[in-house]
């Protein structure tokens, strides 16, 4: 059944403009009217979709979860926060855009805004590159997002404004979107990417713009992106050798740290270095919460010098995972907008009867010993890159 929405949404999708169809180049920002609003009750919930990463033919039971989690909670917003496709499984444009098609196809069924970032796998080993993606996408009416400014390192770093539910030219809150790249170019650490500086110093810019046009104060907000920040290492606790539930890297050992939420279940994967994206934002004081994708396992959220990391965990059922698959919602409130509400909701709550149950578990066993094959080869391929210098480092 299709979930009817309130007027914010319909306007949200009778103002959006330049919408392309593929091959017509993708939009600018200023080209992308996204004008969100919250609802006459002041609310406005945002769900975060991590990690599809899927190819032409997307999993029965992730359809019947994303299906699920828009007809059980009725978000206004769905934020896809990177490894939407599986590059490296969508060889051709002809393949990436039917796999992006897959979910696009049900978000536009129920008419629901859809805003998105690119991970590290999306145009992995494609000839469809991220611009051509996103014109993909933007072939959606539902669509809001946009490449950003041309001048931007990656593809498809921008904000999305939500306006008062009584004032369309009043910003309440707003939704930082950066892309967080793929794999290191800008020295030889190697490891993944982060946000260049010139997409830092956008932020800067535009924050400080919304904040002059706010009366002089911060406007409220979170970001999304595909690959945690460095500063994870700085927020976690240090631990002695042994602990249990302990995460190893570079030779010491850590676990969350008290008062946070949520599960550590793998080591996280950011970068090797930061541009000072986190610092940034911690200077600027709008930022409430960083979320995050990637690290499929994850599912921890804790504060850190006050602002909160939180990773989702994925809703893949092409790669690895658990049984924590599903979707992060997080709730604002107009009359309260320097605070939030988050849950996490797994598939055993979206799907509970016994033969999706049943499903998942057969699933599960098929792709994690599928991924632990391909985790071993990809260690053998990684050392002898690491020795022959062919490769950049890569989880």
């Amino acid at each position: 059944m299709k979930m009817k929405k309130g007027l914010s949404v319909l306007l949200a999708i009778l103002m959006l403009t330049g919408v392309c169809s593929v091959g017509a180049g993708a939009r600018t920002a200023a080209e992308a009217d996204t004008h969100l609003q919250f609802k006459a009750d002041g609310t406005f919930r945002i769900m975060q979709i991590a990690d599809i990463q899927d190819d032409t033919t997307l999993n029965k039971l992730t359809k019947k979860m994303l299906r699920a989690g828009i007809e059980q909670y009725k978000p206004d917003l769905l934020v896809l926060t990177g490894d939407n496709i599986g590059g490296y499984s969508c060889k051709s444009k002809a393949s990436a855009k039917k796999a992006i098609q897959q979910y696009m196809d049900i978000f536009k069924e129920y008419d629901v805004p859809v805003a998105m970032v690119f991970g590290n796998h999306d145009d992995q080993d494609t000839k469809a590159d991220k611009a051509y993606q996103m014109e993909v996408y933007e072939s959606y009416s539902n669509f809001i997002g946009c490449r950003g400014e041309e001048s931007l390192s990656w593809y498809g770093t921008y904000n999305i404004p939500i306006y008062s539910s009584t004032d369309r030219n009043d910003v309440v809150f707003n939704v930082w979107m950066f892309d967080s790249g793929n794999y290191n170019d800008e020295n030889d650490l190697g490891g993944y990417g982060c946000p260049h500086k010139d997409q830092i110093d956008w932020y800067t810019r535009t924050s400080r713009e919304l904040q002059a046009k706010n009366g002089g104060e911060p406007v409220p907000s979170i970001a999304f992106q595909h690959i945690i920040v460095p500063e994870i290492w700085d927020a976690l606790k240090e631990v002695p050798k042994g602990t249990d539930k302990a995460v190893e890297h570079g030779g010491k050992y850590y676990v969350l740290p008290d008062g946070a939420k949520g599960e550590l279940d793998e080591a996280p994967c950011p970068p090797e270095y930061s541009n000072g994206q986190f610092a940034a934002m911690q200077a600027r004081g709008d930022v409430l919460a960083m979320f995050f994708g990637h690290d499929h396992v994850n599912t921890f959220s804790l504060d850190y010098q006050g602002v909160t990391l939180a990773t989702s965990p994925g809703c893949t059922f092409a790669s690895y995972g658990n049984d924590n698959r599903g979707f992060r919602f997080i709730d604002l409130n107009e009359n309260d907008p320097w605070n939030y509400t988050d849950d996490l909701v797994d598939y055993k709550t979206l799907l509970p009867s016994e033969e999706d149950t049943l499903q998942f578990n057969l699933t599960a066993r098929e792709v994690n010993f599928g991924a632990k094959i391909s985790a071993f080869f990809k260690v053998i391929i990684d050392f002898f890159g690491s020795v022959f210098g062919m490769l950049p480092k890569a989880n």
